[in-house]
């Protein structure tokens, strides 16, 4: 089984892969309920500043840029997201930026431009299931030679990874 680590532009295969251990580090807003979507305005602040250039220095377990999604509060149907990168665990966090440790799992990568349904309707297919209990996240990530030249039109320019086991 591949690591998330090997992946690459312009695949267009659905696929269960492994994600080690890990820490995410990034830029947080609250999104969702009463606050809206505030993900595109944190994204823009974060990728046009000195941040980015931050987060781009830091070791990487993937090479793409993501928007990890965590830490839901049904009483007010919010959650975490953050723009920045997968790194090895343990990686030290600069100052001003949050973090997220991350456990050994398997997880769905999905097709570029498809929703983040998809992909666990295609793990379901595949006979796993989501494993949202012992891993709360998903994430979309995003791959710079695909944006500027897209495999598909008018879509999300994304990929998602979704945390799954195998159905028993």
């Amino acid at each position: 089984m591949r690591s998330i680590s090997e992946i690459k532009a312009f695949e267009e295969e659905f696929e269960i892969l492994f994600i080690p251990k890990s820490r995410i580090i990034g830029k947080e807003a609250r999104c969702g309920g009463a606050l809206g979507n505030t993900a595109p305005a944190l994204a823009e602040r974060t990728i046009n500043s000195i941040d980015w250039v931050t987060l781009k220095k830091l070791p990487h377990v993937m090479d793409y840029g993501c928007g990890w999604t965590c830490d839901y509060d049904a009483s007010t149907d919010t959650f975490s997201y953050i723009v920045g990168f997968i790194t090895p665990a343990d990686t030290p966090v600069p100052e001003g930026f949050v973090y997220r440790d991350v456990a050994q799992t398997l997880c769905a990568k999905g097709l570029f431009g498809e929703d983040v349904n998809k992909t666990v309707e295609r793990a379901t297919e595949a006979g796993y299931i989501t494993n949202w209990q012992s891993s709360p996240w998903n994430s979309e990530f995003y791959i710079d030679e695909e944006e500027q030249s897209p495999p598909k039109e008018d879509c999300i320019p994304c990929h998602w990874l979704v945390p799954v086991k195998q159905d028993r």
